[in-house]
Order: C-alpha cells, then sequence, then structure tokens
C-alpha cells in the first residue's frame, strides 16, 4: 500500500541555536529513539533557560549516509545560553542554514513511510540537493507520537 502524504512544506533559513538534552548512537534497524527521548523527558524540568515549548530530534548522519548505517540521535530543547547547563546535559550548536521545511500531522510510526516518501520522491523530483548538516524535527512538549493529531515539522538541510 502506498501512501500519499499531503506535506505543506517551505523553504527556510534558520538562526543559529543553542540546544540541549541528550544523544544516543543508533540506526533504524535498531532504533534507540524512544531511549534517548524518555531519558530527556524524565529530566526536561532540571533545564532553566528554555526559551520556548519546543522540542528538537535531531539526527546526525554520516556523509552518504544509506539507511543502514550507524547515526547520532539527540533529544534537545532550546535554551538562551550554556551558562546554567544541568549534570550530565550536552550541548549542541545548530548553525544557521538553510532547510527545506514539511509540516507533518499524524502518528509516528508514519515514520519510515514518510521519510521513504521525501527523500525517494518528493526531493529528486524536485530538484532539492540534500546538504551534509543536522537534520532534525520540532515539535511541542505535549507531542504524542500515537496520536493521529500530532504535529512536527521536519527540517531537511538543502544547498
Amino acid at each position: 500500500m502506498k501512501i500519499e502524504f499531503n506535506l505543506p512544506h517551505r523553504i527556510e533559513i534558520i538562526e543559529p541555536k543553542k540546544l540541549i538534552g541528550f544523544s544516543i548512537t543508533t540506526s533504524f534497524q535498531d532504533d534507540k529513539t524512544p531511549i534517548v527521548w524518555k531519558k530527556f523527558m524524565m529530566r526536561r524540568n532540571e533545564i532553566t533557560t528554555r526559551i520556548s515549548n519546543q522540542l528538537f530530534s535531531l539526527q546526525i548522519y554520516p556523509e552518504n549516509f544509506t539507511p543502514n548505517q550507524i547515526f547520532t540521535k539527540y533529544a534537545l530543547a532550546e535554551v538562551s545560553d550554556f551558562d546554567n547547563i544541568p549534570n550530565d546535559f550536552e550541548t549542541f550548536e545548530l548553525e544557521s542554514g538553510k532547510y527545506l521545511v514539511f509540516n507533518y500531522k499524524g502518528k509516528a510510526e508514519n515514520g519510515p513511510e514518510l521519510f521513504r516518501y521525501i527523500f525517494q520522491n518528493f526531493i529528486p523530483e524536485n530538484q532539492f540537493e540534500v546538504d551534509n548538516r543536522p537534520h532534525f524535527e520540532i515539535f511541542n512538549d505535549n507531542y504524542n507520537p500515537n496520536d493521529d493529531s500530532a504535529e512536527e515539522e521536519i527540517w531537511i538541510p538543502i544547498k
């Protein structure tokens, strides 16, 4: 069954951001995303310098990434500065850059299908070139991955 996605999109230049949270090494086959998010959500109230209720699920892929490779996954929140970082939290500086941004509404379990569509259909058909920078999704504190009406933004770096 081929899923058709209605994906509103835009191109945006993101400003640099200071983020803190946790990371884990993972793969699509052995997805450890729930582990890093559980750790983050249990400790997010320790972050005193948050500047929004947005959360960042960020991926660092190796160059020429293929879906069976290992990559680094972050669970992050944006902060005003790195002055008061809770114990064990990691810092991450997101650099400014150009992104293709999709608004997605639906369950997280559709992710693999959705990303396959974006990378195999949408990007080549629209002649975008993916850049070797962090990929991330943004959603709010009350995001529920099992909810049909869950909303998130998917940010893909482009040249």
